[in-house]
């Protein structure tokens, strides 16, 4: 009973302990202070918020017991610790006391210092950092700000404001960079991946490309601006081409699509060094969009072709040559030839083979000018163009100019008789270098020469020029004592020949129509070549050739002429000697060019000789609408003209003809 009594007192005694202990003269009735709360201007702070640009980050706190505390615990993949040192942060802020931090605090939106300390409310604004989190980072992400707020009671709020990422769709080439020009090739592969963690709300795919014009595509059912994701009438000719589109395409995170037979199909159609560029921009469900620009590069394949474009009197044709590769050229030869010769580029794709002309003074001072060999283009010629890098042949192509010009009677063939008439009086025909009813040719064959008897037969034949009686087809020139006292060569000319009185007229030149400019006359010849016995009276230099050795000649002239020029000689003085070699015109006109051959020895057996031209007037035009325009001459002593030169000389020529 005694313990009994003594536990009670202690109980009492304690109560009132308590009392007294919790008298601290306050109203024990006095609520505490709301605690702290962190809301986010216009969402959700607990739900997560998609990073876009732009987009709004605004947060409020209110804290009616005063902010004694506000730290931001970042945990971000982009924003690392790495990240934010460099920019004088932390992943760890304290916006009470930043410290060091203040200002690069205040330059991303958050505030610190006095402007949070003891605030019972504050906003701030972190909508310009968000999404640079995009600009630095690519990967579906969340990206979490853990903001804690403490009042002045001690009461606490912790909220994470979590920004998700989600990335931007990707386009890709499978194997390659897309980034970086493909060339095309055949085959190639060109297979597209896309990703897009948004979902595709949209694809468009822009061709830019000079092959694949708008009427081009147009024809197949396309056009330059396809919408894969509602293609309209396309989607067949897009499946064709290797396109996905409609649902293949809406809605989905991922797709790949092959267009590796459309891409080669270009080099098919067109084939100049070229891009051709596929514009693909893929959108996301939440607007985001990536663009890639598949830019395929055609390397055209060289390729020539012969413009059918000759001018065989200029020596000139063009070709075209398509994608001549950095470093190489066009070149042009004879077929088989050795050694090639450069084109020159005219413009554009147009290369001109043309002749390379070299200077030169011919014995008589005058400047002349031949045509380089390997240069230029002539008649009855084929040639090889090619397109070559390093020496080697990258394409070639063929072709044969035109078959040139013959020399009338150039092969001796055809003979006839021409009415000799002479001061009025017609005699009896004379031996005449030309088939019936042609008259190219001619010679100092006169009356004198020639006489017949009633019956026909000769009762005099020397002429100064007949066919060969052992070798028909060829002509045969001799010298001859005319009446047993006047020294006559051996001649024939393209001309006319008049007699009067006692004189011959040689009238050089004959209409040519010439379509293509020679390198050379080539002709036949056999020669028996003495020594000079007959001098002419008017020659003025006669004295300085008595027996001497004789020579004769042969030579070729391109004149444009308006008259034929007369050579006179016989009983009289002679007049109107002339030579190619030592005069550039005449009263009659220019002699733009002429090859030259002077005989100095005897030739029993036929030789072939070939005469280039040398050319005064290298640019001249075409003379083929002179009046005359071409002079052969073929005579057995060079001073015949003068009536010097040796009796016994003879010439046989034939197969006069132009060498290409």
């Amino acid at each position: 009973m005694k313990k009994l009594v003594s536990m009670t007192m202690a109980m009492a005694m304690m109560a009132a302990l308590f009392v007294a202990c919790g008298d601290d003269g306050t109203d024990d009735e006095t609520p505490p202070p709301a605690v702290p709360t962190i809301a986010l201007d216009g969402g959700d702070i607990d739900q997560p918020q998609e990073i876009t640009n732009p987009m709004s980050v605004k947060v409020s706190v209110t804290a009616p017991g005063a902010i004694a505390g506000f730290t931001v615990t970042i945990d971000s993949p982009a924003l690392t610790a790495e990240m934010l040192a460099t920019a004088g942060l932390a992943t760890e802020l304290n916006l009470v006391n930043p410290g060091s931090m203040a200002e690069a605090l205040g330059a991303l939106g958050f505030p610190s210092g006095e402007a949070v300390s003891g605030k019972t409310a504050l906003t701030f604004d972190i909508s310009a950092l968000v999404p640079m989190i995009a600009a630095i980072y690519e990967e579906t992400s969340d990206h979490k700000f853990i903001l804690k707020v403490t009042d002045a009671k001690g009461q606490s709020t912790t909220k994470t404001l979590t920004c998700h990422l989600t990335a931007a769709p990707t386009i890709a080439l499978d194997g390659g960079d897309i980034d970086q020009p493909q060339e095309i090739t055949n085959p190639m592969s060109v297979k597209i991946g896309v990703t897009a963690p948004g979902v595709i709300a949209g694809f468009t795919v822009t061709i830019d490309s000079p092959a694949l014009t708008d009427e081009m595509l147009a024809a197949v059912g396309l056009a330059a601006e396809l919408n894969l994701v509602n293609p309209g009438s396309m989607a067949e000719a897009l499946g064709a081409l290797g396109f996905p589109s409609g649902e293949a395409v809406s809605g989905k995170t991922a797709l790949t699509f092959d267009i590796s037979a459309l891409v080669p199909m270009i080099a098919q159609i067109y084939n100049e060094t070229s891009d051709h560029k596929f514009i693909l921009k893929v959108t996301d469900a939440k607007g985001k969009s990536t663009t890639k620009t598949l830019t395929c590069h055609l390397t055209g394949k060289a390729a020539l072709a012969y413009n059918n474009d000759a001018d065989l009197w200029a020596n000139t044709a063009t070709v075209t040559a398509a994608n001549v590769p950095d470093g190489g050229s066009v070149q042009y030869r004879i077929k088989g030839a050795a050694d090639w010769t450069d084109a020159v580029l005219v413009e554009g794709s147009k290369y001109r083979l043309a002749p390379v002309y070299e200077t030169s003074k011919n014995a008589a001072g005058l400047d002349v000018h031949t045509i380089k060999a390997g240069t230029g283009v002539f008649a009855a010629t084929n040639y090889e163009v090619r397109i070559a890098k390093d020496g080697q042949t990258v394409d070639s192509k063929e072709f044969a100019t035109a078959a040139g010009d013959k020399i009338p009677n150039g092969d001796m063939s055809g003979w006839s008789k021409k009415q000799m008439t002479t001061d009025g009086k017609t005699f009896w025909p004379i031996t005449y270098p030309n088939a019936e009813g042609n008259s190219v040719w001619d010679s100092g064959n006169n009356m004198f020469l020639e006489q017949y008897n009633d019956d026909g037969t000769p009762k005099i034949f020397t002429p100064l020029c007949r066919q060969d009686e052992t070798e028909a087809g060829t002509a045969i020139l001799s010298a001859q004592m005319v009446m047993g006292f006047v020294f006559a060569p051996g001649n024939m000319f393209t001309g006319d020949f008049n007699y009067s009185g006692f004189s011959g007229t040689v009238n050089f030149g004959k209409p040519y129509a010439w379509t293509a400019r020679p390198r050379a006359l080539k002709v036949r010849y056999k020669a028996q070549v003495g020594k000079i016995d007959k001098v002419g009276s008017y020659d003025p230099d006669k004295d300085s050739y008595k027996d001497q050795p004789d020579r004769a000649r042969i030579f070729v002239a391109v004149v444009n002429w308006k008259a034929q020029h007369g050579v006179t000689s016989g009983m009289t003085e002679p007049a109107g000697m002339w030579d190619p070699a030592v005069k550039t015109s005449l009263d009659e006109g220019a002699i733009l060019g002429y090859g030259d051959l002077v005989i100095t020895q005897t030739a029993t057996g036929w030789v072939e000789a070939t005469l280039p031209f040398n050319w005064y007037a290298k640019d001249a035009a075409n003379p083929a609408s002179a009046p005359f325009s071409l002079v052969i001459s073929c005579a057995t002593s060079v001073r015949g003209d003068y009536l010097t030169g040796c009796s016994t000389n003879t010439m046989q020529v034939d197969d006069f003809e132009w060498v290409y």
